[in-house]
C-alpha cells in the first residue's frame, strides 16, 4: 500500500511544504513547526508497518559536505520487504528548474528478530532485524513539498532461503591459508587471506589484498591491519584501526539506512514527467557490528602494477608472503569521520 501526502489533509499538506527556511535562521519554533509538518506526512506513511522512535534536525558542517537533514528513527512493527521513498521539488525549482522534482529511495529488508543482517563492508547491512531502530536521513536543506510512501511485502521462508544462499558460511575458496599471530583470536577467527585484480584500461592493474574473518564471540575493540614490510616495492601500509563490536544474535541494534536510489525527473513538452538522472548516496560510517558466526573481508593492502610491469617479464605478486599483521586496539570511534556522529550515541554497549 502506498500513502503519499494526497492523502493527507490540506493543514498537514501546508505544513509539510514550509521546508524553504534556511538553516540558520530557523528559531526554536520555527524548528518545531517544521517538524510537525514533517511527522504528521511522514507517520500517515509509515505507521502501519513502522514506529517512530524519535526525530530530531542535524547540520553538518561545510566539511562534512554539509547540508541539513531530518533524522527519523523508526522500528519495524514487524518483518518485511519494504521500499522507504520519498520526493520533493527544489525551493528556486520555479526560476531555473534543475529537476521537476527528486526522489529518493531506501531498500529495507526486516527480517525477524535475532535474524542475520549480513554486513557487506564496513557500515553497511544488507537486511535489518525486528527490534533494531533504524535511522532514515531525509534532506531538507533548500527543498520543499515533501512527500512520503512506503511500499511493502511480507518477508517469507523463501526470502530467507534466498538471503541464506547469498551469504554462505563456507566461503574459503580460493584463500590462502597462513600461520599469521592473530592478536583478536578470542573474538574474531582470522580465516585467510586472497587478492582481486582491479584492471586498468591503459594497461597495468590494482591488486587489492584483503583478509577473511569469522566474528566468535562478543566484544568490542578497534582492529587494526596492515601489510609486513616486503622490499621495495612493497611496503608496509600505514594501517588505520576499525571501530569493531561484536554482539549476541539477539541484541537489538540502532543502525542508518546507509545507501539511497536519487532519481532526478524533468518535465517534457508534452507535459509528461521523465527520468533524466540516476545516482545513489552512501550515508557510511567506518564502525563495524558483527554476530557470531558473521564473515568480513578486509582490505588490507593495494599493489599497483603498471603496464610495463605486466609485460616487462616481472614476477607475480606473491599473497602468501604478505599475510596480514593483526594488532587490537582500544576501542574509539571518530565522530568526525563520514556519518558516524549520527550512530555514535546509539552504540551498543560492551566489553
Amino acid at each position: 500500500m502506498v500513502k503519499t501526502l494526497r492523502e493527507i489533509s490540506i493543514p498537514a499538506l501546508l505544513l509539510a511544504s514550509f521546508l524553504c527556511v534556511t538553516v540558520k535562521t530557523q528559531s526554536p519554533a520555527q524548528s518545531e513547526s517544521q517538524a510537525a509538518g514533517l511527522r504528521a506526512a511522514f507517520s500517515t506513511a509509515i505507521e502501519r508497518d513502522f514506529e517512530i522512535v524519535k526525530d530530531e534536525f542535524n547540520t553538518r558542517s561545510d566539511a562534512s559536505s554539509g547540508g541539513r537533514y531530518w533524522l527519523v528513527h523508526v522500528k519495524p512493527r514487524h518483518s518485511g520487504n519494504f521500499q522507504f521513498k520519498y520526493r520533493y521539488r527544489y525551493h528556486d525549482w520555479f526560476k531555473d528548474p534543475l529537476y521537476s522534482h527528486v526522489e529518493r529511495e531506501f531498500p529495507m529488508p526486516v527480517g525477524e528478530r535475532g535474524c542475520r543482517r549480513a554486513p557487506q563492508g564496513v557500515g553497511h547491512y544488507a537486511k535489518f532485524c525486528v527490534g533494531d531502530t533504524i535511522i532514515l536521513p531525509i534532506a531538507i536543506d533548500g527543498f520543499t513539498e515533501h512527500e512520503f510512501s512506503l511500499t511493502s511485502s511480507a518477508w517469507t521462508k523463501q526470502d530467507d532461503e534466498t538471503f541464506e544462499a547469498g551469504y554462505p558460511e563456507t566461503r574459503d575458496q580460493g584463500l590462502f591459508l597462513a600461520d599469521v599471530r592473530n592478536l583478536v583470536a578470542d573474538n574474531l577467527k582470522y580465516v585467510g587471506s586472497g587478492s582481486h585484480k582491479v584492471l586498468y584500461r591503459n594497461g597495468g592493474y590494482s591488486l587489492e589484498i584483503y583478509a577473511v574473518f569469522e566474528a566468535l564471540r562478543p566484544g568490542k575493540f578497534n582492529l587494526a591491519l596492515g601489510a609486513p614490510f616486503a622490499g621495495v616495492l612493497l611496503q608496509q601500509d600505514a594501517s588505520t584501526g576499525i571501530p569493531l563490536i561484536i554482539v549476541g544474535r539477539e541484541t537489538p541494534l540502532t543502525l542508518l539506512a546507509s545507501r539511497e536510489k536519487v532519481l532526478g525527473y524533468r518535465m517534457a513538452f508534452d507535459g509528461r514527467e521523465y527520468v533524466s538522472s540516476t545516482s545513489g548516496n552512501g550515508y557510511l560510517t567506518n564502525v563495524l557490528i558483527l554476530q557470531p558466526g558473521d564473515r568480513i573481508s578486509l582490505k588490507y593492502h593495494t599493489i599497483t602494477r603498471s603496464r610495463a610491469n605486466e609485460f616487462g617479464g616481472r614476477e607475480a605478486v606473491d599473497v602468501l608472503a604478505l599475510p596480514p599483521v593483526i594488532r587490537k586496539l582500544p576501542f574509539a570511534v571518530d565522530p568526525q569521520w563520514r556519518y558516524n556522529e549520527w550512530i555514535v550515541k546509539y552504540l551498543p554497549a560492551g566489553n
